[in-house]
C-alpha cells in the first residue's frame, strides 16, 4: 500500500470517465491510442489499462519515493527470465525509446512507469475454484519456484531487509511489534537455506494475481518479489483460503491438500518446511503492518476524496487485527 497522500494527489485528477492526465503523460512514452487510457485500480501502484493496435496493455506506475528504479529493473529482469523458461507471465513492453522503465518528472513529482502486456483470461474467486483448479494453482507456484532456482537476479529485498524495514518504520511505542520482530528474526535465522528451499519468490501469489485462460493460471504483479524460503510463498498464496492469521492455518483443509498435491507433483516440499508456515505468515504480517503504518502517516484529512476516510478506517482495522494476532505469538506445534 502506497502512502495515502500520494494516492490522494493522483486520484484527485481522475475524472468521471476514469481518465487521468498523469496516466496520459506517462503512457505517451509508449505506443498507444490517445484518449484510450483508463484507470483500473490502485494499491501499491497505480494501474491503468490502455489500447494500441487493437491490443490491451497495462500501465503501472509509482511515485519515486515508493520504489526505486533499480528495484523495478530487478523485478523486470526476473519476469523476463521466468518467461524465457516457459512460465506464463505478463512481460514488460519496451517504450518508444527502447526502455523497460521510464522515469518521468511531472507536476506531482517523479514517477517510474512500466507497461506490461495484458494476459488474456479472467480472475477467479476462491469460492469458485474446483479441486482441480486448486491443484493447478499449486502446480503453477511449483513451476515458478523450479524456474527460480535457475535464475540469479540482484537488487531485490530479502526477508532480513523486510524485518529491518519494520524495525525502522514502526515507532518504539509499538513494543509488541518490535518484540515480534526480534522473535521472528531469531526463528528465521535458525532455518536451513539451500538452493532447493530458498530463492526469489513471488511473495503475493494470491488469486488476484493470477489470470486464468484455458484452465491454466498466468501470473502478474511481481512487484513484491523477494528472497525468502519457497515455503513462504505457499503460506502467502493461501491468504484467500485461510485468512492472514498464523493461527488459522489448517494443513488438513481439503483445498489446501489439493493445492499441495499440485505443488508436489512438480517439485518437492517436505512436511518439515510446512511446519514453518505460521512463522512465514507472521513475518509477512509484520511487514504488512509496517507498510500500512507508513501509508497512514501522516494523515491529512483536509480536502480528501470522499472514499479516503473509509480506506483509512479499513487499513487501521487491518493493523489492529495484525497487532492482536502477533500478540498471540506462534501457534503451538
Amino acid at each position: 500500500m502506497m502512502k495515502l497522500d500520494i494516492m490522494q494527489a493522483v486520484m484527485a485528477t481522475v475524472d468521471s470517465e476514469w481518465h487521468c492526465p498523469l496516466a496520459d503523460q506517462l503512457a505517451g512514452r509508449w505506443p498507444h491510442d490517445p484518449g484510450q487510457v483508463w484507470f483500473w485500480r490502485v494499491s501499491a501502484n497505480f494501474v491503468f489499462v490502455y489500447k494500441h493496435g487493437g491490443q490491451d496493455f497495462i500501465l503501472r506506475f509509482n511515485h519515486a519515493s515508493e520504489r526505486t528504479a533499480a528495484q523495478i529493473v530487478a523485478e523486470l529482469a526476473y519476469v523476463n527470465a521466468l518467461a524465457e523458461r516457459g512460465i506464463r507471465v505478463a512481460r514488460p513492453i519496451p517504450s518508444l525509446a527502447g526502455n523497460l522503465i521510464e522515469s518521468v518528472s511531472t507536476t506531482l513529482g517523479e514517477f517510474h512507469a512500466v507497461v506490461f502486456e495484458k494476459l488474456p483470461g479472467e480472475q477467479l474467486e476462491v469460492d469458485d475454484l474446483s479441486g482441480e483448479q486448486f491443484n493447478r494453482w499449486g502446480r503453477a507456484l511449483a513451476a515458478l519456484h523450479e524456474a527460480a532456482t535457475q535464475i540469479e537476479v540482484t537488487g531485490r529485498s530479502t526477508w532480513q531487509d523486510q524485518l529491518a524495514f519494520v524495525a525502522a518504520t514502526v515507532p518504539a511505542a509499538e513494543s509488541a511489534i518490535h518484540q515480534a520482530v526480534d522473535r521472528t528474526a531469531t526463528a528465521l535465522q535458525k532455518l536451513p537455506i539451500t538452493p532447493q528451499n530458498y530463492g526469489l519468490i513471488h511473495y503475493d501469489f494470491e488469486l488476484d494475481n493470477l489470470i486464468w485462460h484455458n484452465g491454466q493460471p498466468g501470473i502478474i504483479d511481481f512487484d513484491d518479489c523477494a528472497w525468502s524460503w519457497f515455503a513462504a510463498d505457499i503460506a502467502l498464496a493461501l491468504g484467500d483460503l485461510i485468512g492472514e492469521s498464523a493461527h488459522a492455518l489448517d494443513l488438513q483443509n481439503e483445498a489446501f491438500q489439493q493445492f499441495l498435491a499440485g505443488y508436489r507433483a512438480i517439485r518437492a516440499m517436505n512436511d518439515a518446511a510446512l511446519h514453518h508456515l505460521p512463522l512465514f505468515i507472521q513475518a509477512a504480517n509484520l511487514y504488512t503492518f509496517a507498510r500500512l503504518y507508513r501509508a497512514l502517516t501522516p494523515v491529512n484529512e483536509a480536502g480528501e476524496l470522499p472514499w479516503m476516510a473509509g480506506l483509512r478506517d479499513k487499513l487501521a482495522a487491518k493493523m489492529a487485527l495484525i497487532r492482536d494476532d502477533l500478540a498471540r505469538g506462534l501457534p503451538e506445534s
